[in-house]
């Protein structure tokens, strides 16, 4: 059931409280107390009136905020990224290929990699992203020099 009619500012004021105070729970969970208690209170408005006194009376009846969050379930933790040994090396590898950019086929070698190692969907995906970055940098600092160098010879 839910309810569309506009309930007192006081009981307004105590669900947005709630919600507030609900911030780091199990989301389910926190929809689910939220919406059942906008329900309770719109059945008793519809019993009592209402008046700000009803509203007074129906907050009084739920109790204080925080001993409603204290009994909710708290969110559970997002599971961290693996840093795996081969994402560690794929990094040190395209900053090798960087450094020793006179090497392009190093850069080449650790683009294609951090390529196959995204597309696989495992992994630390920051580590590949930021190995992924600096591959393309070694390679395009070592086109762009060897390409100098050829416009250089030329003239």
């Amino acid at each position: 059931m839910t309810t569309t009619e506009p309930m007192p500012a006081l009981l307004e004021a105590y669900f947005a409280d709630l919600d507030r105070a609900l911030i780091g729970t199990d989301p389910r969970e926190h929809a689910e107390t939220v919406q059942a208690m906008r329900e309770d209170a719109a059945e008793m408005l519809g019993r009592f009136g209402s008046s700000e006194k009803s509203a007074e009376r129906i907050i009084a009846e739920f109790g204080p905020v925080e001993q409603i969050a204290a009994a909710a379930t708290p969110a559970p933790a997002a599971p961290a990224q693996p840093r795996s040994s081969g994402d560690i090396w794929l990094l040190a590898g395209s900053v090798l290929s960087l450094i020793f950019y006179v090497f392009p086929f190093i850069a080449i070698a650790m683009l294609v990699w951090t390529t196959v190692r995204l597309r696989r969907s495992a992994g630390n995906r920051s580590l590949q992203r930021a190995a992924f970055w600096v591959s393309v940098a070694a390679v395009v600092l070592s086109v762009g020099i060897f390409i100098l160098r050829a416009v250089g010879s030329l003239t």
